[in-house]
């Protein structure tokens, strides 16, 4: 299996979503994610056939009653995109991001694996770096960064895990 840990903020919750949200006046809990990002990442997922593991602080609600309809808008607009979360990392008392990616992947082994994040959580876990693609949270996930997962997941020149 290979697997996408994917963050929400940044990389598909981005200023252009945040724009059609106020513009169609979306709530939260029927919210909208950027476009662009979600046609890059069905298209990595469909190349790749790779899982989508949540990794960020979204899947609180799968823990937290009031934050559960946000969850749920964020895991049926996914699976409508053709990209649905298969898992979530676990959420640890200490530690930060990259030992929740780290203990994930210790229980579920991948051939190859991609983190796409706007931030650098991997201070805790530094080898996990060379997997992550930065996503700058101006734009979010487009062609540059979707190319450069595409280049980890297929083993390509870096891709080796």
């Amino acid at each position: 299996m290979d697997a996408i840990f994917l963050d929400i903020d940044g990389v598909l919750a981005t200023p252009l979503s945040d724009r059609l949200n106020a513009l169609l006046r979306r709530t939260p809990f029927d919210q909208l994610f950027d476009p662009a990002a979600l046609w890059q990442l069905r298209r990595l997922v469909r190349r790749t056939g790779a899982a989508v593991v949540l990794s960020s602080t979204w899947r609180d609600g799968l823990y937290i009653p009031e934050c559960r309809p946000l969850t749920d808008n964020l895991y049926a607009r996914l699976a409508a995109n053709g990209t649905p979360i298969c898992d979530a990392t676990p959420m640890l008392s200490s530690g930060g991001k990259g030992s929740e990616i780290a203990a994930w992947l210790a229980r579920h082994p991948c051939r190859r694996f991609v983190i796409l994040d706007d931030h650098d959580c991997f201070a805790d876990v530094p080898a996990l770096r060379s997997r992550w693609v930065p996503v700058p949270s101006a734009t979010g996930l487009r062609t540059a960064q979707a190319r450069r997962a595409l280049q980890l997941l297929q083993g390509g020149p870096g891709g080796a895990p």
